[in-house]
Formats: C-alpha cells, sequence, structure tokens
C-alpha cells in the first residue's frame, strides 16, 4: 500500500506544473521555442538510450525533488509512460504558452505504431535554462502508417 501511495503521488507530480501564476509565462521568444524544443528532444534521446542521468538532468529541480534519483526516474518513465520511452517518431508543435505556463507539445508514435500526445509543461530556470517540470500523455486513436 504504500508503494502505491507513493507511486501516485510521484505521477500526480510528474504530470503537471508545481509552479505558481507569480512564474507565469508571458511569451516565448524564438531562442526559447529553441531551447524548449531541444530539452525534450535531449530528455527522449536520453529515455531511448537508458540515459537516467541525462534524462533526470533535464528534469525541474522540483521534479528531482520529488523523485529523488536518476534510477528511480528511469523506472517510473518505463512503466507508466512508456510510449517516450520507446518512442518510433517524435514530431514536435511550436512551444506555446497556455494559461502562463509554457508547454511543448509532441505527436508520439510508440512501437505498436499507435498515436499519443504528449504535453511537456517547461520551467525555466534562473540560469535561463528551460527544464521539464511534467508529462502529460493523451492516448489518441489514431495509428500511425
Amino acid at each position: 500500500m504504500k508503494r502505491l501511495l507513493a507511486t501516485a503521488t510521484l505521477l500526480i507530480g510528474l504530470a503537471g506544473p508545481w509552479w505558481t501564476s507569480a512564474m507565469a509565462v508571458d511569451a516565448i521568444t524564438t531562442a526559447d521555442a529553441i531551447a524548449i524544443h531541444d530539452a525534450v528532444q535531449l530528455q527522449l534521446e536520453a529515455l531511448a538510450n537508458d540515459d537516467a542521468d541525462r534524462a533526470f538532468e533535464l528534469a525541474s529541480p522540483e521534479k528531482r525533488m520529488l523523485i529523488g534519483s536518476p534510477d528511480r526516474f528511469l523506472r517510473l518513465i518505463k512503466e507508466q509512460y512508456n510510449p517516450i520511452y520507446r518512442y518510433e517518431r517524435a514530431i514536435f508543435s511550436s512551444a506555446e504558452v497556455i494559461d502562463g505556463n509554457a508547454i511543448q507539445i509532441v505527436r508520439v508514435t510508440d512501437e505498436n505504431s499507435k498515436v499519443w500526445i504528449a504535453v511537456f509543461w517547461m520551467q525555466e530556470g534562473e540560469d535561463s535554462r528551460w527544464k521539464i517540470d511534467g508529462c502529460q500523455l493523451l492516448e489518441t486513436t489514431s495509428v500511425s502508417i
């Protein structure tokens, strides 16, 4: 039961942003859009290569603190976010701001040709680097051919 509660807490934490409207984003510059795309792409590549350290490094400080370790992060992705762990194709939309939150939407095709929409919430750090602050997977009825 304890493990189930811990897993549920982690999933809720990964599913969305934690920052408040005080950290709201007004607009995304071209440089921001490129940096956001790169951060998500690098994390997807790190996950595909089982590089837990690199994938974990691209998560926001709050998510790293919540999850605890790179190995735990990779295990959680494998178990709960498999479509982004072993994707076949990723098509990026333009980064955008919705309700003050910077997001990156990626259309992901999994190894079974099923299409998913991955919404990545982004957080700009004090060092101006963009980190991933959560991901929500939305299952579609589409199949890639």
